[in-house]
């Protein structure tokens, strides 16, 4: 992943933004891989690790998920973890532009993974991975999608995004989990 790292400290097509400075990938034990959107600014590009903030302390948004992954008997830890975009996006509007120039960076780290399922967080992350515009988010959360990573077929599953201003981000997301026991 040394070159992916390159590659992103490299990059300028979203302009001069903070970026990773940290792997741009927490690896786990288990098959599965959350794929989430942007780095948040107090996230893991100041702790180094996805999901805590620098002193150590799991941010709300890794709270939902822990909760969430205890359902198919997994800890935060288990998880592979990436985020379509290298770079902290402070503008939503810019997401899906951002995404779209991190994209290749993002399939390589994706061919070098050795994961089984993916659950996108949210729709930028979704419309990505399976390479279209979504209109509704809910018409994909949970429905199973199966994509091509270099030689590897992986099966891609929605979620919401469990930040908790989503209102969805516990109880729309509770079944998906449940139906993972076992199969991650």
């Amino acid at each position: 992943m040394k070159d992916v790292m390159e590659e992103i400290q490299n990059c300028s097509l979203c302009g001069n933004l903070p970026k990773l400075n940290c792997e741009p990938m927490k690896f786990g034990c288990s098959k599965l891989l959350v794929l989430g959107e942007s780095p948040a600014k107090d996230g893991w590009i100041v702790s180094g690790k996805a999901f805590f903030n620098k002193n150590g302390k799991l941010q709300a948004t890794g709270l939902v998920l822990k909760k969430l992954l205890e359902l198919c008997d997994l800890d935060i830890e288990d998880i592979n973890f990436t985020e379509c975009c290298k770079c902290v996006i402070a503008d939503r509007g810019k997401l899906r532009v951002c995404m779209q120039n991190c994209k290749n960076i993002l399939f390589k780290q994706l061919e070098e993974l050795d994961c089984h399922v993916i659950l996108t967080m949210g729709l930028y992350p979704t419309e990505v991975l399976l390479g279209k515009k979504i209109d509704r988010l809910k018409d994909y959360v949970g429905k199973e999608f199966f994509i091509s990573v270099g030689k590897k077929r992986r099966l891609v599953i929605p979620i919401y995004h469990t930040s908790p201003a989503n209102p969805l981000c516990y109880k729309g997301n509770v079944q998906i989990f449940e139906k993972l026991k076992g199969r991650v």
